[in-house]
Formats: structure tokens, C-alpha cells, sequence
């Protein structure tokens, strides 16, 4: 195959059976497509963020595709107005999910955005994409839209935007610097994924620790105020029984002094009974003395009762006898 390459100034060589003129370096706009398929990558712009984002409608099953520019082997696309599309009428049966295309269309020479029509399903699968190496239309995938069944209005969230993912669309980019976006894409996913199950483990988890910590601080409590009580009615017991100690103690003390001092009583109260007893025996037997020898005698008293005594401090005594008739 011969070197193709281009661009050069051309030069007439002759003119063909219509008369227009032969140019030696002309060359097809094919050629010219090549030239940027090279150098840069299918997809639409990184920036502005909405290039030809695909957005839910104003009203009923319609989208909204904003301003964009795209490549698609090397065939420029350009749109500077935001555009709406209708979609076909929702199922009756089932839901289907239809795809928003760019699309190169080598037959008609232009570059369009269409709607394919996904088929009703229990399972439904999105329109497969053109890309082929070769032939009349090549496509690059902007969204996926979910239509349930009788459904009549699109939603936000009835949207997969799928301009990021470059096995099907993905962002311009040069080859030399190329960045696979469907592996980033896949990535991101599988990131998002995890991060998502990690952060409802992470509240799990939280949760667990949170219910532990309480229950550990619940059970703590607990087990002090038991501490508590369990101290208080030992220091109670402890009172009581030093309490019931120290009555012991004093009864006891105070049944010896008591014993003691009632031994003392004891002995005094005998020897005066024991005196009083002696003195009134002699006097006893005194009295019967006198009776029986009819011989009495006292000590002789003063005008105060008191006993008269000798100069030796001897009692003086009287004494008497009866006569008998």
C-alpha cells in the first residue's frame, strides 16, 4: 500500500471529462479523519462536566441531551444548543432500558444522537452498541434510561450516565498520554462499592461499639452501686456488732462491779445483824439472869439518858430486888 500523507499544496495536473480541474495531492476528508483518530481518543470533552450529559426532561418520557463536542474517529460532533428527545411509550408488560447514542454515519455523512429502543424484559438488557472496525455507523454511548412498566415521567435517577466509561464512550484524551477510562471507570465503581459496604460495616460496627460501650458503662454502674450496698451492709454489720460488743462488754463490766459492790453490802449487812443479834442475846440472857436470881441492875442514868460514870469512866450501877408477899 502506498505512503499515504498529507496536507500539501496542490497543483493542477489536467482536467477530468466534466472539466473540473485534476488536483495531484488531493485527498479525501477519510484522510483527514485519520489525522485525529491518531492523536486523540473517541469521546466527548471532560469539561465542560455536562458535555452532552443526558438529563431528565421537562415533562412526560422525554430527556434532555446539554451542549457538547465529541470525537469518534476522528469525525467531529458539535452541538451548542441543548436538545429533547422523546422516548418511545413505556411497556405494558415488564420494563425495558433504551440507549442515547452519538453516533458517526458514514452512509448519510454526518454525526448524530439517537434513541435506541431497548426490548421489554423480565431481565432487560440495553441496544448493543455499533463499534465495529469497519462499516456504516460507529457509536459511543452517552446513557442508559430504565423505563418501567406504564411508566410517564423520566426521572434523574431512571439516568446511567455512561460517558466516563470508555469501553463504551469515555473522554477525549491524547494517545500518547492515553488514559483508560473503563478500567478508572470500573475502579470508581468498585471503589464506590466498597466504600459503601465499608461504611454500613463501619456504622455496624459503630453501633456494636457504641451498645458495647454503653453496656460496659451500664454494667459498671451496676456493679459499683452492688459495691455499695454490699460495703454498706458490711459497715452495718459491723456497727451492729460492735454495738451488741460493746453492750456485752458493759453488762459484763457491770455485772462484776455490781457483784462486787453487792459482796460488800453483803458482808457489812451480816456483821451488823451479827452484832445486833450477839447484843440482844446478852441481853437475853441478862434479863433472865436478873428474873431467875431476882437480882437486877442497870447503869444508872442522868436527866438526858445518859450513863453516869465513875471517876474511872466505869457506868454506875443500881440494882434491885422484889419481895414477895
Amino acid at each position: 500500500m502506498a505512503m499515504r500523507y498529507g496536507y500539501f499544496d496542490s497543483e493542477i495536473t489536467g482536467v477530468d471529462s466534466e472539466g473540473m480541474p485534476i488536483f495531484d495531492r488531493a485527498e479525501t476528508s477519510e484522510l483527514f479523519r485519520l489525522l485525529f483518530a491518531k492523536l486523540l481518543t473517541n469521546g466527548v470533552l471532560a469539561l465542560p462536566g455536562d458535555c452532552f450529559q443526558v438529563v431528565a426532561g421537562s415533562s412526560g418520557l422525554t430527556v434532555k441531551i446539554r451542549p457538547g463536542f465529541g470525537l469518534i474517529n476522528g469525525a467531529f460532533a458539535y452541538d451548542g444548543a441543548e436538545e429533547t428527545y422523546a422516548l418511545a411509550t413505556a411497556p405494558t408488560q415488564y420494563s425495558r432500558i433504551d440507549r442515547v447514542v452519538l453516533r458517526c454515519n458514514y452512509l448519510e455523512r454526518l454525526c448524530e444522537i439517537i434513541v435506541k429502543t431497548g426490548t421489554p424484559a423480565a431481565n432487560p438488557v440495553p441496544p448493543e452498541l455499533l463499534q465495529p472496525s469497519s462499516g456504516d455507523y460507529y457509536e459511543l454511548g452517552l446513557a442508559l434510561v430504565s423505563i418501567g412498566t406504564n411508566q410517564g415521567v423520566i426521572t434523574q435517577s431512571s439516568i446511567t450516565d455512561t460517558r466516563a466509561d470508555s469501553s463504551v464512550c469515555g473522554f477525549i484524551t491524547q494517545l500518547i498520554d492515553h488514559l483508560d477510562t473503563e478500567v478508572f471507570y470500573d475502579q470508581f465503581n468498585a471503589f464506590y462499592t466498597e466504600f459503601v459496604e465499608k461504611s454500613d460495616a463501619s456504622y455496624e460496627m459503630f453501633q456494636n461499639m457504641a451498645t458495647q460501650a454503653y453496656n460496659d458503662y451500664t454494667a459498671a454502674i451496676d456493679e459499683y452501686i452492688e459495691q455499695l450496698e454490699a460495703k454498706g451492709n458490711a459497715d452495718l454489720t459491723a456497727t451492729t456488732e460492735a454495738l451488741k460488743e460493746f453492750q456485752r462488754n458493759s453488762q459484763n463490766a457491770f455485772n462484776a462491779w455490781f457483784a462486787e459492790v453487792q459482796g460488800l453490802l453483803d458482808e457489812d449487812v451480816a456483821g451488823r445483824l451479827i452484832n445486833i443479834t450477839n447484843e440482844q442475846g446478852e441481853r437475853l440472857s441478862l434479863l433472865e439472869y436478873m428474873n431467875i436470881h431476882n437480882d437486877f441492875f442497870a447503869p444508872l442514868l442522868d436527866d438526858d439518858g445518859n450513863v453516869i460514870l465513875d471517876d474511872d469512866d466505869n457506868a454506875v450501877m443500881v440494882d434491885w430486888k422484889y419481895m414477895y408477899a
